[in-house]
């Protein structure tokens, strides 16, 4: 597995790192740096190619990575009988570029839970929320054939409540990168899940 390409961009943008270090863990197209603490990915990495993405029926079923020891993967435990998603970090559909059998591999490994974080419905489902944000950054690609480096985390913080063994994070940021007339060009944004 390839894993999120530094020189995707024509440049040099590399996959940001955590001062809590971390496992690299490599899939198609992206990378998670999984945080064995907290259990879940400490950042995130993925290439969007907006003018090869193709939408692929949703297929894939959430699992474990055996890469990693279970003990460092929150599973299906905290995701079972309330109202939390497993929100994918890398979207789904962000990877899934290239040939049809290429981009099904991509979109399919964005189920590995080392790839979500708990995230409320309310959250996670909405078009002014998480699901907007994914919305408007594959937008971008899309709309644009435009090449884009994307990078995505829980931010960890001390009043991030437990539940069922993990600490839930409150906030995420995500940072989107791409190039215009020669120059990298970046956004960023903070949501906050605690409301």
């Amino acid at each position: 597995m390839s894993g999120y390409d530094a020189g995707f961009l024509g440049i040099g943008v590399p996959l940001p790192s955590s001062s809590r270090g971390g496992r690299l863990l490599a899939y198609p197209r992206f990378s998670v740096q999984l945080d064995a603490q907290r259990r879940l990915a400490a950042v995130t990495g993925v290439n969007i190619d907006g003018a090869r993405l193709l939408d692929l029926p949703r297929t894939g079923e959430w699992r474990l990575d055996p890469r990693a020891p279970e003990s460092e993967q929150v599973g299906p435990e905290v995701y079972a009988r309330n109202d939390l998603d497993r929100g994918h970090l890398v979207r789904r559909r962000d990877p899934g570029w290239g040939t049809p059998a290429e981009a099904r591999d991509a979109t399919e490994a964005t189920f590995f839970y080392t790839n979500a974080a708990p995230q409320a419905a309310d959250f996670n489902q909405s078009k002014e929320l998480w699901l907007g944000l994914e919305d408007h950054v594959l937008a971008l690609a899309e709309a644009s054939d435009q090449r884009v480096s994307v990078f995505t985390a829980p931010i960890f913080g001390e009043v991030d409540p437990p539940y069922r063994g993990v600490r839930v994070p409150l906030r995420f940021f995500k940072v989107a990168a791409w190039m215009r007339a020669g120059a990298l060009e970046a956004t960023g944004f903070v949501l906050d899940q605690s409301a």
